[in-house]
């Protein structure tokens, strides 16, 4: 029969390398989040217009949507306010990213890590929610046909 401080000690041992490799697994999946932060970091470099460079906003559609001169003002007005926006966020969040970087390569504690990737996390919602609010103000701006247009624009039917 095997004693059980024997088993005790195979039980420790256990936990031992299950610990282990949850830390491990744990810095691998901070490691995978980080690549994927700054992956789509970089493809949102600026263009000389402002914008980004392959982002087509609605103002690219402006003859096939019928827009006219006022509805172009208050659209390029809200554009900009969100590019402005957008810019602020994306420094931040750069910024956050860039110590994540230097946290993952130093060591830090798992929760400081994690709770400063949430905070990344936090920002990229809000810029999406900033996103979201901007394209609803667009939105109220087009007539019934141009949402339609818009809408199937968007969705990549022929218009």
């Amino acid at each position: 029969m095997i004693e059980f401080s024997k088993i005790s000690s195979i039980l420790k041992n256990l936990l031992f390398l299950l610990k282990s490799l949850f830390k491990t697994f744990g810095l691998v999946l901070i490691l995978v989040i980080s690549l994927v932060i700054n992956v789509y970091s970089q493809e949102g470099v600026k263009g000389a217009g402002g914008g980004v460079q392959g982002r087509r906003t609605i103002l690219d559609f402006k003859q096939e949507l019928k827009l006219n001169e006022k509805q172009v003002k208050e659209i390029e007005k809200f554009l900009q306010e969100y590019f402005k926006k957008e810019k602020e966020f994306v420094d931040k969040i750069k910024e956050k990213e860039a110590k994540l970087n230097q946290m993952l390569n130093s060591g830090s504690d798992i929760k400081e890590v994690k709770k400063l990737a949430k905070e990344i996390y936090c920002l990229r919602g809000e810029l999406w929610g900033e996103e979201l609010e901007t394209a609803k103000k667009i939105d109220g701006v087009l007539n019934d046909e141009q949402r339609k247009k818009w809408r199937e624009i968007r969705l990549g039917k022929k218009i």
